[in-house]
């Protein structure tokens, strides 16, 4: 018979965390689920502790596989998931006992196709204070996109929420990308007539300065802002204007971001081939970008010297950046 959620724990190198994580699964009130773990190429003792969780609960299954990263670990697990529902925890999180048992309840009772809750950040064993409302809000397509795109409520994380298998059909976490979970929530959610969103903590979200995205740089900002790009290339036909307005208004906050660090770290090929694809976009976009109510005009000055005089913009950002220590945005 198969379970009603399959729940996927990619796993990389997280010997200290990974018992916490799986313990707090299998203590799930809701109990119809399978747990797959995937071991990706992890050096550490992580293969030998999923495959004890494997004995001691038929519920749990395990994958181990070459090293390819945290999406590829991911797809292999959406690939072989049974449930009628598919849920994210990362392998150095935690969860609630009932996290499963509230979403399910609220995707099964509203007939939503992804049903979202609220996650509490813990960092050196304290947990960042953050107030919650603790209220079922529903949502239509057009309305969740919102959501989606303002990042507060409704965030583009992978491992909050639970979604109706049939999503993944034809979604899949790129290989090799950094903020991995952007390049997909979004198409997910296009595809969504319904969103459901409870804002109580049932997450625990581990803040540790050595995951993959601690530490910013150009590279990370670039995979950003690309997919920030795919959003907008792939909404702006869609009868959403105020989607569409404030997603190319995120694509120029995260461009002029990356000019700014590329000021900062200086010039190499690498940096020269970011600025010049950014270049292209803006211009490409530039009657929309000036158009645009949710863009400053900071930012849209901003926009033109990058475009038209890159060495003004150059001098103007190292001006403030040495007498206010800060950036041009």
């Amino acid at each position: 018979m198969k379970p009603e959620i399959s729940i996927i724990v990619p796993i990389y190198k997280v010997e200290m965390y990974l018992r916490k994580c799986v313990d707090s699964i299998l203590a799930q009130t809701f109990r119809d689920f399978e747990l797959i773990l995937v071991n990706d190429g992890s050096p550490d003792n992580c293969g030998e502790i999923c495959e004890h969780y494997k004995e001691l609960d038929p519920r749990v299954k395990v994958i181990h596989k070459q090293n390819g990263g945290l999406s590829d670990a991911r797809n292999y697990g959406i690939d072989i998931a049974a449930g009628k529902y598919i849920g994210f925890v990362d392998s150095d999180d935690w969860i609630e006992p009932d996290m499963f048992e509230a979403l399910h309840g609220l995707i099964t009772a509203h007939n939503a196709d992804i049903a979202v809750c609220g996650h509490v950040e813990v960092e050196d064993g304290v947990y960042v204070d953050k107030e919650f409302s603790h209220e079922v809000r529903v949502y239509n397509n057009e309305e969740a996109f919102k959501k989606l795109l303002e990042d507060t409520e409704i965030k583009n994380l992978a491992w909050d929420k639970l979604y109706k298998a049939e999503l993944f059909a034809k979604v899949r976490y790129p290989v090799g990308r950094y903020f991995e979970d952007m390049f997909a929530t979004y198409k997910l959610f296009m595809q969504a007539e319904k969103v459901v969103s409870l804002d109580s903590p049932k997450y625990l979200y581990l803040r540790r300065g050595d995951s993959i995205t601690g530490k910013m740089n150009n590279r990370k900002y670039y995979d950003r802002i690309c997919a920030w790009r795919e959003l907008y290339e792939d909404i702006k036909h869609k009868n959403y204007p105020e989607a569409i307005e404030k997603s190319l208004a995120r694509n120029v906050t995260e461009g002029i971001e990356l000019c700014n660090l590329q000021m900062i770290a200086g010039e190499n090929s690498a940096n020269k081939e970011y600025i010049a694809e950014l270049g292209s976009f803006f211009s490409k976009h530039l009657k929309e970008v000036l158009r645009n109510k949710s863009i400053s005009k900071q930012m849209k000055i901003a926009t033109l010297l990058i475009l038209t005089s890159s060495n003004t913009y150059r001098v103007l950002y190292q001006s403030k950046l040495r007498v206010k220590g800060s950036n041009l945005t």
